[in-house]
């Protein structure tokens, strides 16, 4: 989990004018790289994440076997925010679960277990689910690529409906709502300080 907040509070850097990324919209760090996709002249547009489709697949699949899929809805999400608004103490924690606000649900898939024919079919379905959206961040370290889908509104304030997707590691994790790229990039900057 602490891989994958790291990599969105790069993603924010990277994109975000003036803040800790470069002009050229891609940052990296001495573990890994990562990148901006951009949509050349010549190829072709890309669309938001399908979410609903994404989900019925993961609905697919929750009981196949070797297929863990743990949802955390609307409700438990409530819970969560008012329970870590109890245990917030510094500005920076409290800046964290601003954050998470305007998350409705997350839902994660973890199929390593599976048998290797079923991870082929997922990741083939995934794959096609998820070609045709827009790639925020492509994350590539020694071992895995690392891959976030989103839809970027009003100009990369903020992103919806998140999808990372790390298929050398069979994990999806689909993070529900909206996220606000400029709280990413102020937590940022109060971690570096």
């Amino acid at each position: 989990m602490k891989k994958i907040i790291f990599v969105i509070l790069v993603w924010a850097a990277a994109i975000l004018p003036g803040s800790a990324g470069n002009s050229n919209g891609s940052a990296g760090n001495s573990n890994g790289s990562v990148r901006n996709s951009e949509t050349s002249a010549g190829s072709r547009e890309r669309t938001t994440v399908n979410t609903r489709r994404v989900i019925s697949a993961i609905r697919d699949y929750r009981y196949e076997p070797g297929f863990e899929v743990v949802s955390v809805g609307k409700f438990w999400m409530g819970l969560t925010r008012i329970a870590a608004g109890l245990a917030v103490e510094t500005e920076e924690e409290r800046m964290a679960l601003s954050i998470l606000n305007n998350i409705d649900k997350i839902v994660v898939v973890e199929y390593e277990d599976a048998s290797e024919a079923k991870r082929r079919e997922f990741d083939s379905r995934l794959s096609r689910l998820l070609d045709r959206a827009e790639k925020i961040v492509e994350v590539k370290d020694e071992e895995d690529i690392l891959y976030i889908y989103g839809t970027s509104v009003n100009d990369a304030e903020s992103i919806d409906d998140l999808m990372i997707y790390i298929p050398e590691d069979c994990t999806l994790i689909c993070i529900l709502g909206s996220i606000s790229a400029e709280k990413i990039a102020d937590l940022i900057k109060m971690a570096n300080e």
